[in-house]
């Protein structure tokens, strides 16, 4: 693979980097193809079969290649991941993110380590071991491991550690229940716990 050094003004429409090594790239629109590059900023980023340290755009779809820090107004990944995800909206389809910053969210057959969502957060055959949402979670075959949302939905084979919602609708495997009024001091214990531990661990 060669090396190269790309650094583009910001006013350049289009920029398509395939089979390289890049450092910084800024342009309306990037494409990146099994190739690597270290900071993108962009209106519109599409990456496929390759991998960023830091990308900023407006838009951003990634399949079948991997970002460390990820910042946009929409983020959809297939078949990808990424570390750290800061959007309004994600979707996930078959990959994986450790940390979501994010409005709403909807994973498909896929894994989130955390997420902090103030929106609405769908999960189907996806499992996630920290959600915390200001909105409603809808869930169907996934999984969790603590829970904290206002209304939770739940189809079939849905399970959760520990749950704190304030209205549940369907049924759902839960370790602890927001009935049970130990389990909400161990869950607010561990909640703001692994929220400061996210939060050092990515700053």
């Amino acid at each position: 693979m060669a090396n190269s050094e790309t650094s583009a003004p910001s006013r350049q429409g289009q920029i398509s980097v395939t089979g390289q090594d890049v450092n910084n790239i800024q342009a309306q629109n990037v494409t990146v193809s099994r190739a690597s590059a270290e900071h993108v900023q962009a209106e519109t980023v599409y990456i496929s079969q390759a991998g960023a340290n830091r990308v900023e755009a407006q838009t951003v779809e990634i399949r079948q290649g991997g970002v460390q820090s990820l910042q946009g107004d929409s983020i959809t990944i297939r078949q990808g991941g990424a570390a750290q995800v800061k959007t309004n909206s994600l979707s996930v389809t078959q990959g994986g993110v450790v940390l979501a910053d994010t409005g709403d969210a909807s994973l498909t057959a896929s894994s989130v380590g955390a997420i902090l969502s103030s929106g609405n957060v769908v999960l189907d055959q996806s499992q996630t071991r920290v959600l915390l949402t200001r909105g409603d979670v809808t869930m169907d075959q996934s999984g969790n491991g603590i829970l904290l949302a206002r209304n939770v939905k739940t189809g079939n084979n849905s399970g959760v550690v520990l749950m704190i919602a304030g209205k549940v609708d369907g049924d759902v495997n839960a370790v602890f229940g927001p009935a049970a009024s130990a389990a909400f001091g161990v869950a607010f214990a561990i909640v703001f716990s692994v929220i400061l531990w996210l939060r050092q661990r990515f700053s």
